[in-house]
């Protein structure tokens, strides 16, 4: 037994530096909780409530500093044999056990405090039904490897019990690395140009609504903050005039685009996709720096986007969806947010060994898709907003407008949704303004479900669904014996499969 292995055995204390972060992520939550206070202070210094918030403030962050602190000292861990240990808690003490065998993933994370004091947050993810997750704040990274290579040997070392050789397989290549191990090639280095291109082509609507939601959390503060007549009169200046509105418009989404730019760059700065023999590894981050890994066996499903702007540059987003919970699934995704053909076609052909698209055979979805999405996305809306509006205007029949362009691109969605069968896996692609493709090999599937709506079964059609570890894939809209045919030649296939899902 070493001596590093005997320490690691002792109760012991987070690093120091810990203290310096609990502070730092405590007062970001009470900045961001408290901002629309600061913002009326100085539009309204005269408030008497500014002054009592104000207190409540300075009260809460003292209360908190000294809970932080108390936080730091009752922390400790230590390693068993087969499990790790956590004890915690000043007056109610709390102790965590957590076996070796239900650590899914070891990850960690550096943000600027981290890099300064050269220390790694240690993540920990178990598995289960609702999924859990454990971070030791700070470490050496001395400390960091020798926890992760005790776990991993230890984890090795333990029998299985009332399962097979598969879930020992599994135990050996679930654990992602806290440091990056030798990388084989680097399959991915984003250039800041690269960023640029995915910044621009980022959905810009969503990073709008944030910050409509933004100002009406600054609004519902007005009432209180504001006398009557200063808030009429600070709407009436906004929104009093046409010009002054689409101005308002328009400053909206190029503030949107430039927030999206600045967050993209942020993110993913000096984004590397390192392949090796095992699987992927993922590191990016300008300030905060953070390394995910992804194993062969553990990658369930393969899915990448694109949309009109990223066709043009030529990029679409990855996602290799690994097996994780409920709660972990989206976290246990990773993300390559530009990637090229030719690294995809990597991607695809290590997770589809033999993949040759002459092995599948292409197949559509029902062109009755068309009239139910223009049914449910057409007409119902057009006639209960021609409804409204004509009984005041006959400007209202414009919304019949809106059957026609929904029907133009249900059809081109139906155009593009086609879907392949080989004998080992599906193939699809989907969309209308973008493209949406994914793959999946039988052996991951771990259900088969099929669906029909009562429109599906007048029209002898239903809906089938793969689920995985890692997500679902869902064929809609194909004809019902072929719907029938393929889920038993799939549940077959996954019974007959000598391969290992995970």
């Amino acid at each position: 037994m070493t001596s590093d292995t005997t320490s690691l055995r002792e109760e012991a204390r987070q690093s120091p530096v810990a203290i310096i972060i609990i502070l730092q992520r405590l007062f970001v939550m009470i900045v961001k909780s408290a901002w629309p206070v600061f913002v009326f202070y100085f539009i309204n210094p005269q408030s008497k409530i500014e002054y009592f918030i104000t207190l409540i403030g300075i009260g809460a962050v003292a209360l908190s500093t000294v809970g932080s602190l108390i936080s730091y000292f009752t922390f400790y861990f230590r390693l068993e044999e087969t499990e790790l240990v956590i004890r915690s808690g000043l007056l109610n003490k709390t102790f965590r056990t957590i076996p070796f065998d239900r650590i899914q993933t070891i990850s960690f994370t550096q943000n600027i405090i981290h890099r300064i004091f050269n220390v790694v947050q240690l993540d920990l993810d178990t598995a289960g039904s609702s999924g859990s997750e454990l971070a030791i704040k700070a470490l050496s990274r001395t400390k960091a490897n020798a926890i992760k290579s005790f776990i991993l040997d230890q984890k090795k070392s333990i029998p299985a019990q009332n399962e097979t050789e598969m879930l020992r397989s599994e135990t050996e290549n679930s654990v992602q690395s806290v440091v990056s191990e030798k990388p084989g090639i680097t399959l991915l280095h984003l250039s800041v140009k690269d960023l640029l291109k995915i910044g621009v082509s980022q959905n810009h609507l969503r990073t709008v609504g944030i910050m409509i939601a933004f100002f009406f959390g600054i609004s519902q503060y007005a009432e209180e903050l504001l006398t009557k007549e200063k808030e009429e009169e600070i709407w009436l200046l906004l929104f009093g005039s046409v010009v002054i509105i689409s101005t308002l418009v328009v400053l909206l989404f190029v503030a949107a685009f430039f927030l999206s730019l600045i967050n993209t760059v942020l993110k993913y700065y000096d984004l590397r996709v390192l392949a090796s023999e095992k699987g992927y590894t993922i590191t990016a981050g300008l300030f905060t720096k953070t390394e995910q890994s992804a194993q062969h066996q553990k990658i369930q499903l393969l899915e990448w986007r694109n949309n009109p702007i990223k066709r043009i540059f030529g990029i679409s987003t990855l996602y290799l969806k690994q097996a994780a919970s409920a709660a972990l699934n989206r976290k246990g995704t990773l993300v390559v947010p530009g990637c090229y053909l030719p690294q995809i076609e990597m991607v695809r052909d290590s997770y589809f060994s033999d993949f040759n698209k002459a092995d599948f055979k292409a197949y559509g979805i029902s062109p009755l898709i068309i009239g139910r999405v223009v049914l449910y996305l057409g007409v119902v809306p057009a006639i209960l907003f021609t409804t409204m509006y004509t009984l005041n205007s006959w400007w209202g029949l414009l919304f019949l407008g809106w059957i026609p362009v929904v029907w133009m691109f249900a059809r081109l969605y139906y155009k593009k949704w086609r879907y392949a069968i080989s004998p080992r896996g599906v193939y699809l692609t989907k969309g209308f303004l973008g493209q949406h493709a994914a793959i999946l090999r039988w052996y991951k599937v771990q259900s088969v479900t099929l669906k029909q709506s009562p429109f599906q079964r007048r029209k002898a059609l239903a809906t089938l669904q793969f689920s995985t570890a890692g997500g679902n894939l869902t064929l809609p809209y194909i004809p019902l014996e072929h719907a029938k045919m393929l889920k038993d030649y799939v549940l077959y296939s996954v019974e007959k499969s000598v391969d290992d899902w995970m």
